[in-house]
């Protein structure tokens, strides 16, 4: 997909995301905070009636980040997700998606999502 079009990071976004976890908000954004960025960037893709997911058959994996350089308030990011595999098991499926995050200096994380679909009912 195209990426998004770029997001600043607000400080108000960060304290909310920390204080919903728990955390000390220290300014740095918190490790999985970039959800809240990548998830709407991979809605694109799987909200396309060409590609035919059904959201009522979905449940969440796994989530995996990687950071390449910290990110703080104030960076406008965008994202970019690709379809990195789609697996077939036992009736179900495995889509397995990552999307860049990148600022103005390049790529700054990338997160890894798993989403299993599950087949139609027999």
């Amino acid at each position: 997909m195209p990426p998004t079009e770029p997001v600043v990071i607000t400080p108000d976004s960060v304290t909310r995301f920390a204080q919903a976890l728990g955390l000390d908000d220290d300014g740095t954004v918190p490790p999985t905070f970039l959800i809240s960025l990548t998830l709407p960037a991979a809605e694109r893709l799987i909200d396309d009636p060409e590609f035919g997911l059904d959201w009522s058959r979905v449940l969440h994996r796994e989530q995996r980040f990687a950071y390449h350089r910290e990110l703080r308030a104030g960076a406008a990011v965008s994202c970019a997700s690709t379809i990195e595999s789609i697996k077939s098991v036992a009736g179900n499926d495995l889509l397995a998606l990552r999307t860049d995050v990148t600022d103005a200096e390049g790529l700054a994380a990338e997160v890894w999502t798993t989403l299993f679909v599950a087949g139609d009912p027999v």
